[in-house]
């Protein structure tokens, strides 16, 4: 029974998924299998939330067919490395599928990136061509990259652009001849996207994801089985540069046929009034947006009633149930992935909900992965209950990193393994438990503390807003957790309050030694904690702690 339940084999330690086999469609392309199989080409496909301009998704079809004919007779060819570097948009999955359509490789972009950043990023993939909007050519126009312009808004008004004549725009790219879009040759294992990394704890690194890893991250999704029956109204808020919104997310509902609400950047009141008005059924969150919705006292004055699920990860997660105390009936699914597995790995079945969400588990490992933990000190596999390094195989794991042999040999091993950096543990019952991030663990005497099981306890405080625990270094105890702390307004919280707190419910050897009131807590957009950031606000400080 124990194999049936968690998929554990003793004779070698693999654990395999106990999920239900989903069959997987082989040898076609990420757009073939996203965009034009589905069965109501009338269905409203997106939704611009602010516009509320629409596209169907047989214009979906039509556009994406017409860029690729455009991009195509503009000499973009099949494996060409095609930047995007833009704000959510509804323009934007058009984009990116008639770019794929065409055989170029999509590299995704944050708009928000510094010039030196985006430069990097454009030199190191070898991008050919340039997508962005008007508002970004200042920054980006040091790239020197021939430009396809987006160059309309949410209702297909255009907008003005100042620059020189681009490559092509995209009101001029939405009329080229469908039936002229190339007809290229897909292998599955040819790159589709290079995603690159957080960058977190050094340089990033492209991803290579392939037509196929694409194909298993989003259909994975299928054999984790509806939840709630009818049409999905999905609220697009990740950006679409990240690996979480672009596929288990926007490429996933559209995969199914849902329709999406895109919103250009995140703003709570912006969220939440458009779930009023559009009735969101779905949202795609990261854990800072899930404090917001547990916290804020914006959140009383929407009607969101019409929410039926919402899906979170791409960083470590506290207590959830404030936020099924304030929206009833919400199903809280939270899964863990990575760029390298095409952000699929684990997910939550129904019937597993109430479990998973009490004991911070982030499901069972999707249809088409294999795993490992591993012990840390002697590299052999861990039986259940036991944390280690979790180590995946399947599937949706990268090829690779782009142009770093170095690098990929040290993240994926001969067999196949990909080793995440994720200390981990599988439970009797097949569930995933994220512990935290090996690099990040504190080292108090010899003790491993875990930063995000801390964060969590301090997180329960009614007065604290938002939280980030880090290392610092100490003679006696070689490291102390510190305790980065945003305060609820007029709150009159001190640190010997916050250190009692934290005391009064985790071992001695785990208490927060020292907390820093700050005004926000440095994140990416994912929600990843830049600690790093953090600690030069400790080393770079003159105060006393």
């Amino acid at each position: 029974m124990g194999y049936e339940k968690n998929g554990y084999r003793e004779y070698d330690g693999i654990y395999d998924s106990t999920i239900e086999w989903n069959p997987l469609p082989r040898n076609t392309d990420f757009t073939t299998y996203c965009i034009f199989q589905q069965q109501n080409w009338e269905n409203v496909a997106l939704v611009d939330s602010i516009t509320g301009g629409k596209v169907t998704y047989g214009e979906l079809k039509t556009r994406v067919l017409s860029i690729s004919s455009g991009l195509a007779q503009k000499g973009v060819k099949k494996g060409d490395v095609v930047m995007i570097c833009m704000p959510n948009s509804i323009h934007w999955p058009v984009l990116f599928h008639g770019t794929l359509h065409s055989g170029a490789i999509v590299t995704t972009c944050n708009p928000l990136s510094t010039f030196n950043d985006i430069s990097r990023q454009a030199k190191d993939s070898g991008a050919a061509y340039l997508i962005t909007v008007p508002e970004l050519w200042e920054k980006v126009r040091g790239l020197n990259l021939p430009l396809v312009l987006n160059d309309i808004d949410g209702l297909g008004v255009r907008k003005p652009f100042d620059g020189p004549p681009p490559l092509a725009r995209l009101s001029v790219l939405m009329g080229a001849d469908p039936r002229r879009a190339p007809r290229v040759k897909f292998q599955e294992t040819d790159i589709a996207v290079l995603l690159y990394s957080s960058g977190t704890t050094g340089p990033s690194k492209g991803v290579i994801l392939t037509h196929l890893n694409c194909v298993a991250g989003v259909n994975h999704s299928f054999a984790l089985r509806d939840v709630v029956e009818g049409i999905y109204i999905v609220g697009i808020i990740i950006p679409l540069f990240h690996v979480m919104g672009l596929i288990p997310v926007c490429n996933y509902a559209l995969r199914r046929g849902s329709q999406l609400i895109i919103f250009p950047k995140f703003d709570l009141d912006l969220m939440l009034g458009a779930v009023q008005r559009y009735k969101i059924t779905h949202l795609g969150l990261v854990p800072p947006i899930l404090v917001l919705l547990a916290k804020s006292p914006v959140v009383d004055k929407y009607d969101l009633s019409s929410l039926k699920l919402i899906g979170y990860g791409a960083a470590p997660a506290g207590d959830v149930t404030g936020v099924s105390k304030r929206i009833k009936d919400v199903i809280l699914r939270q899964g863990y992935g990575m760029t390298e597995t095409a952000a699929a790995a684990t997910g939550v079945r129904p019937g597993d909900f109430d479990f998973a969400n009490k004991y911070n588990s982030c499901g069972h490992l999707g249809c088409y992965i294999q795993a490992k933990i591993v012990d840390v000190s002697t590299g052999k596999p861990l039986p259940p209950n036991q944390e280690g390094e979790l180590w995946l195989r399947g599937l949706h794991i990268m090829a690779g990193y782009w142009k770093n042999e170095k690098a990929t040999a040290e993240t994926i091993d001969k067999d196949g393994w990909l080793h995440t950096g994720d200390l981990a543990k599988i439970d009797d019952n097949g569930f995933v438990y994220i512990v935290d991030r090996l690099k990040e663990l504190i080292k108090y005497k010899g003790f491993q503390v875990a930063p995000s099981e801390l964060e969590r306890v301090i997180l329960n405080h009614p007065e604290i807003m938002d939280t980030a625990v880090i290392p610092f270094p100490d003679e006696e105890a070689g490291e102390i957790p510190v305790a980065f702390i945003v305060k609820r307004t007029g709150s009159t919280l001190t640190a010997a309050d916050v250190i009692q707190f934290v005391a009064d419910q985790v071992s001695p050897y785990k208490k927060v030694r020292r907390v820093v009131f700050i005004s926000s807590i440095p994140k990416l957009e994912s929600g990843k904690l830049l600690r790093r950031d953090l600690k030069k606000v400790l080393t770079s400080s003159t105060s006393k702690l």
